[in-house]
């Protein structure tokens, strides 16, 4: 039986407002065990009388997983029609300019993740309640 062992990479495609207006991302979804220690490196730790208090920092949170999930792109310009390189600065500027569609980019890169979870778990099924076979008599 093959499993899965290796990274999902894919390009997803996205349409801006005018139809004519269309991009490409190279998405790594990430994977629970991904997002949580995503999490725990994003939380910080605050003293108040004593007390260790810890929350997550949302901000860096949502930028570490921008990082992580969208590997490359094509078709990004700025506003003067300029192409914008993949880089943590730009990545960065586009999310701060366009919240709503890096979190577009980012739900598809999830629900990525997610059908092929639902179609490994599908294929585990069918293995376990395939039929055996024929025996034969001997």
């Amino acid at each position: 039986m093959k499993l899965r062992t290796k990274r999902i990479e894919t390009w997803i495609e996205m349409i801006g407002d005018n139809p004519d207006e269309k991009a490409r991302f190279l998405v790594h979804p990430m994977s629970p065990k991904e997002v949580s220690a995503l999490l725990e490196k994003c939380r910080k730790a605050e003293w108040e009388k004593g007390q260790r208090f810890t929350e997550v920092d949302f901000y860096k949170f949502k930028l570490e997983k921008i990082y992580a999930t969208i590997l490359n792109w094509e078709g990004i310009e700025n506003e003067d029609g300029a192409l914008l390189e993949c880089t943590a600065k730009n990545k960065e500027a586009v999310y701060l300019g366009n919240p709503e569609f890096i979190d577009k980019v980012l739900e598809k890169a999830d629900e990525l993740y997610k059908n092929v979870q639902d179609d490994l778990e599908k294929e585990a099924k069918n293995l376990q309640t395939a039929p055996t076979g024929t025996e034969t008599n001997r």
